[in-house]
């Protein structure tokens, strides 16, 4: 879908490089520049469990830079800066998680890139949006997206300790919305000729993703995820069972469903019951109801219900973790999971983009090594082997 669209990232960590992917993944040739001492920082963290390796291979840096070519340019220097400049004169999308003050510094920013090509498409992002009195603020997803919109404490009981960030989870997520703002840029600019300038913060995607919570609360006037709501409906929570696991009910339809469901768990008897006749009765015996059901499911472990309701066509789902997760049936004959070969030999599995465009999902590749393609892309610049050999020694490329 994006093949023949050429972008250039200045990026690090995961939101905006995770951005690229999804452009990357479906045929957009992706230049990633790093910095020649180190490159992106991502690289070098693999400390408190934060991203474990697969061998060689640093999973996180994996995953948020499969499909690019990465050169390592000192853009801090008038050499350096230059080379960027001539592959933003080529270059149909620009995107940076540089903040404004480095972005300015560094010559960057808005009108320094479309002052080598007018037509390109600028993405930034940052933390919490760069108006009002914090803009430009730094930040990461764990405090900004889980923790200033309200996701950790609308996703943690009244009087428990705080639930624990996942890692990524809010990067990747607002990775979404770049890549959708680029996909979008790139429309208008085929049908209008007007480049945009695409802007994306953590706050403004956890606030998206919590704009239920939000809304319903701004509406009350209190927070909503704490306000007592009764369970009316016993078909549609939770329950634990034998081995310590969860089945989540989501039988929204309750007297469409109820039978069913009652067959399914051996308890036909609870058809004919008069508290559970329908779905006000069972409303209004809603404690009873949920009871009866706890006992039924506690009295079997989680692989006899997988098979008790497999064919159920009720909604209804077993509460995974992240591993089972990973090794899902119907994730695999989708195609979102799957075998990528690594060059040092490593087989990894990996996740894929959420789209597919005509039954088919995107091409995957690897991450690049820091580095790997900086002579191949000042070569395709048009500069010398004597020009290259020059940077290195002057500490432009490394």
């Amino acid at each position: 879908m994006f093949e023949g669209v050429r972008v250039l990232e200045v990026g690090t960590w995961i939101m905006v490089p995770a951005a690229a992917v999804l452009l990357a993944d479906y045929g957009a040739d992706v230049v990633k520049v790093e910095h020649p001492r180190g490159g992106d920082p991502a690289r070098g963290l693999v400390t408190g469990g934060a991203s474990p390796m697969q061998g060689p291979v640093n999973l996180m840096v994996e995953q948020a830079n499969r499909g690019k070519r990465s050169i390592a340019l000192d853009i801090s220097t008038e050499a350096g800066r230059d080379c960027l400049y001539e592959m933003a004169a080529g270059a149909d999308v620009f995107m940076t998680s540089f903040l404004p003050a480095p972005r300015q510094r560094l010559g960057i920013d808005v009108e320094d890139i479309r002052s080598v090509n007018p037509s390109i498409i600028y993405a930034k992002a940052d933390a919490v949006g760069e108006r009002g009195p914090e803009g430009g603020k730094p930040g990461y997803d764990a405090a900004v997206f889980f923790g200033r919109a309200g996701i950790l404490n609308s996703f943690t009981r009244a009087g428990s300790p705080l639930v624990q960030p996942r890692p990524g989870f809010g990067d990747k997520t607002a990775s979404l919305a770049i890549a959708f703002g680029i996909a979008s840029a790139l429309f208008r600019r085929e049908r209008t000729g007007v480049a945009s300038v695409v802007d994306v913060s953590l706050l403004s995607s956890a606030m998206w993703v919590a704009s239920s919570d939000i809304v319903y609360s701004l509406a009350i006037g209190s927070d909503f995820s704490r306000r007592e709501r009764p369970a009316t409906n016993p078909v549609a929570t939770h329950y634990a069972t034998a081995d310590g696991r969860w089945i989540m009910l989501s039988m929204l339809e309750s007297q469409r469903w109820w039978p069913s469901l009652c067959r399914a768990i051996g308890h036909e008897e609870l058809i004919e019951d008069p508290r559970f006749a329908d779905a006000a009765a069972r409303a209004e015996n809603a404690d009873a109801c949920r009871a009866a059901l706890s006992a039924a499911f506690v009295s079997a472990p989680l692989s006899e219900w997988r098979a008790r309701l497999s064919s159920l066509a009720a909604p209804w789902e077993p509460v995974a973790d992240s591993h089972e997760a990973g090794q899902d049936p119907q994730a695999a004959a989708n195609g979102y999971v799957t075998d990528v070969e690594h060059p040092s030999g490593e087989t990894l599995r990996v996740v894929r983009a959420p789209v597919t465009f005509d039954g088919r999902p995107g091409e995957l590749g690897v991450a690049p090594e820091f580095g790997q393609h900086t002579e191949e892309v000042l070569l395709e610049l048009g500069r010398s082997w004597s020009a290259i050999s020059g940077m290195k020694e002057s500490g432009v490329i490394p």
